[in-house]
């Protein structure tokens, strides 16, 4: 299918894994748990076991009833391993054990791993990938666990702030290097490779550090916990990182968690660390002084980035298309069935919204051709520049209210299309012209919507 707006749609894509937390449906289910994660499991589960039976689970269903499970083994303490997500194993900290929940996933379990009538189960089997098989290992030493469970609860070692731990430089290896907790989704890695633990604990008080942001729930499955300390004068108060946002100008500093963001330009992003969460691998080139400080790419260099993997997409629809207003007559037919389907009015609230930043969502194309019929309704375009093969659907002018409102948002929207992070500005500035075509047709429409 030919894609002239928004191709850079690989969000668009489901996330799939062979793991309980890797498909969209268990993304979307710890997101409803953050607000009552009992409810969620509760929910979540009874969805299965109360299904008819012979009745397909679809794979929201199944995905978000395994996701479930695996939180109550966790809660119980009988996680499928000590190297646990942290958002995870949040949620699952706020899980209190309960029989009930045990016994609730044990029998929605079978349900789930059927793959005759769970789609979750079918689709894991579907090849000859091994996925499959992987799947049903998964299930089954889950339903191991959530049984062993049944002894009760048990402690999961979690990192605290303060924690000191030595972490082998490779499996099985001796030497270590040595990382302390300094806060959620934050560490300091020491410098230097040391032979036993007890070298590693004795350098802390005076080898250099650097603060790096890193999963700090995995440190108890990484390494071996040495002891917990104070941290030092230099590894206390508040460290921001910088981070990419999607709108190519704009850049955030936000605390390794996320929290306290603000967005700032480029020149100020640039002076700090960037905001990447630090594998174990990644960790042990900072101890050995190989890993440099990451910082955020240039505007320039984001969009070339761009023009580089689109390039052949872009080509494309500038061949498909012209830069006028109307100049995608596909993505125009689909907005006019769009507002066949809710009515013009609609269509007119929704690119309200969109200008005035309260609903995202907003295509570059379909905004520019709302802001060109605009004009049109105010008499101020001339009709004529209406497709020809769509003349018969040209809507009529909405009530005086209406117009109004449309006008507003018409006058907003017509100023992003040139935006630096507009798509429909990329496309026509990778092409022949340099985009000189797209900016006379914006600023014509921009005079007539004055």
């Amino acid at each position: 299918m030919r894609r002239c707006d928004r191709v850079l749609a690989s969000r668009d894509v489901g996330a799939w894994g062979p793991g309980p937390f890797d498909n969209d449906a268990a993304a979307d289910f710890l997101q409803e748990a953050a607000g009552s994660i009992a409810r969620a499991v509760v929910r979540a589960l009874r969805a299965i076991v109360r299904a008819p039976a012979g009745r397909e689970i679809d794979v929201d269903d199944g995905g978000a009833g395994w996701a479930a499970c695996e939180l109550i083994a966790i809660a119980y303490g009988h996680p499928a391993t000590g190297d646990l997500d942290g958002g995870i194993l949040d949620a699952a900290s706020r899980l209190k054990p309960k029989e009930e929940h045990r016994l609730l996933a044990i029998e929605a379990l079978p349900r789930i791993a059927d793959p005759a009538t769970s789609e979750i189960a079918g689709l894991s089997h579907e090849g000859n990938d091994g996925s499959g098989a992987v799947f049903d290992a998964a299930i089954a030493g889950l339903k191991a666990r959530l049984a062993a469970a049944a002894a009760g609860r048990r402690e999961v070692p979690r990192a605290r702030k303060g924690d000191i731990y030595a972490i082998p430089t490779a499996p099985g290896a001796t030497d270590v290097f040595v990382v302390q907790m300094v806060g959620p989704r934050e560490a300091a890695v020491f410098s230097g490779i040391f032979p036993d633990d007890a070298a590693a604990l004795a350098a802390v008080p005076d080898c250099l550090a650097r603060r790096v942001s890193t999963d700090v729930h995995k440190l108890p499955g990484r390494g071996r916990l040495l002891a917990n300390r104070p941290l030092r004068k230099d590894l206390r108060g508040i460290k921001l990182y910088a981070s990419e946002t999607g709108d190519l100008e704009h850049y955030a500093l936000s605390r390794a968690t996320g929290g306290g963001l603000s967005i700032v330009s480029y020149e100020k992003a640039r002076q700090y660390d960037l905001l990447w969460g630090h594998s174990q691998k990644a960790m042990l080139a900072v101890a050995r002084g190989k890993q440099p400080i990451a910082r955020v790419r240039s505007t320039d260099e984001r969009e070339a980035e761009l023009r580089a993997w689109h390039g052949k997409e872009w080509e494309a629809c500038r061949k498909a298309t012209t830069p006028g207003p109307f100049g995608d007559v596909e993505e125009l037919t689909k907005t006019l069935d769009w507002i066949g389907e809710y009515g013009i009015k609609n269509w007119i609230e929704v690119s309200h919204r969109i200008a005035s930043g309260t609903q995202g969502g907003g295509k570059d194309r379909k905004d520019y051709a709302f802001a060109a019929l605009v004009a049109i309704w105010r008499g101020t375009l001339p009709r004529k520049l209406w497709p020809d093969e769509l003349k018969p659907r040209l809507p009529p002018p909405p009530g005086k209210a209406a117009l109004a409102t449309a006008l507003r948002a018409a006058r907003v929207l017509v100023g992003k299309i040139l935006a630096l992070d507009s798509e429909l500005r990329q496309i026509w500035d990778s092409g022949p012209d340099r985009g000189a075509e797209l900016r006379k047709w914006v600023a014509r429409l921009q005079r007539a919507l004055a």
